[in-house]
């Protein structure tokens, strides 16, 4: 169970926090450069997070895993050709469901076992501190960390591609609400809040704390309370804010579930 949380945990980081906006934008035009750079990452990563393991069996994992991850990459990306806003979407979608069953499918293909090198290590630790690593609650807390990373960096992601299908056909309209939005804050820094709101949500719905979510709201509300005067920009902030909670809290209700 641990190798596959931690071979999740790597992929999450590979596609949402790893991966540059300049590597997407090679990939998307599918240039060598971008794709070589998407794949060396996916494969690098993977293989620091399965270190404790024996080198030989998680190289030849994580190569596997990685020609599989970057092929899929190339497919989705041939898939959306021609009509992007309306099929990224749902390939962001299928894409990461696919990735997700690599893993789980070829993981049980290897045999993980532990290094005397990390067992001697977990041993002078728990001697010299008093922690005993065989008593952590490991695998709670990788999926805790794969639940945040996919709801907060995955899910601007998620936001992104969801505002391009819905204004697909309106070009206009979007136009005028990212020239309001831009009055307040430029395109990154609202990324950043989102990125910051849908932690604070996660945070307060698994602590049970779920009243405290309207003052996040009414804060980021007051914000932006000139701009929503604007039909259109009320419109967008409001999807915006309803899926950005919702996503928080679906995935409040997958850790609170597997807790």
């Amino acid at each position: 169970m641990i190798p596959l949380g931690l071979a999740i945990l790597s992929h999450v980081l590979t596609d949402f926090v790893f991966q540059t906006d300049n590597i997407v934008e090679n990939k998307n035009e599918l240039r060598l450069k971008g794709l070589f750079l998407h794949w060396l990452v996916t494969f690098i990563v993977m293989i620091l997070f399965l270190i404790p393991y024996e080198l030989s069996v998680v190289v030849q994992f994580a190569l596997l895993v990685s020609i599989i991850h970057i092929l899929v990459d190339i497919l989705k990306t041939i898939s959306v050709k021609g009509n992007p806003q309306k099929r990224e979407l749902f390939a962001l979608i299928v894409d990461q469901l696919i990735h997700l069953a690599t893993i789980v499918l070829i993981i049980p293909l290897f045999s993980f076992n532990l290094t005397d090198g990390f067992l001697n290590i977990t041993t002078n630790l728990s001697r010299y501190t008093g922690i005993n690593i065989g008593q952590l609650q490991t695998e709670k807390l990788i999926i805790t960390l794969i639940v945040y990373l996919y709801v907060v960096f995955g899910g601007a992601v998620f936001m992104r591609k969801l505002f391009d299908y819905i204004y697909r056909n309106d070009t206009e309209t979007v136009k005028r609400t990212f020239n309001a939005a831009t009055n307040i804050e430029n395109v990154k820094t609202g990324k950043v809040i989102g990125i910051f709101e849908r932690t604070i949500v996660l945070t307060l719905f698994i602590t049970n704390n779920v009243p405290s979510i309207a003052f996040v709201i009414a804060a980021k509300s007051l914000a932006r309370f000139k701009n929503l005067s604007d039909k259109d920009f009320a419109e967008y902030y409001l999807i915006g804010t309803l899926v950005s909670v919702l996503l928080a809290m679906f995935g409040g209700l997958i850790l609170i579930n597997f807790w």
